[in-house]
């Protein structure tokens, strides 16, 4: 009897962890990865995230994500337009 008690206790001190979900590759955006990385920022620059962050009531790393986003996408349509104006000018 004592032994079954002893059991129980035991039991109860642990909780039951759920299994974790296994992605399939289709689910899986590499534009949603996140990756650790280690970055020097002016002092300035990071001041301004960080006090952003605040009013915002964010994050200043997604802050910074989401500048680097739209710097890129900026840049690829000026340079998708580019490549358009050079096919019509016959230049490529």
């Amino acid at each position: 009897m004592k032994k079954q008690k002893k059991a129980n206790t035991a039991s109860n001190r642990f909780r039951q962890v759920p299994r974790p979900r296994v992605y399939r590759e289709e689910e899986i955006s590499l534009s949603n990865a996140k990756v650790n990385i280690h970055i020097r920022l002016d002092a300035d620059v990071l001041n301004y995230f960080k006090e952003k962050a605040k009013e915002e009531g964010g994050k200043y790393q997604t802050l910074i994500n989401q500048q680097l986003r739209e710097s890129i996408l900026k840049q690829r349509k000026l340079e998708d337009r580019l490549e358009l104006i050079e096919q019509r000018l016959g230049i490529h």
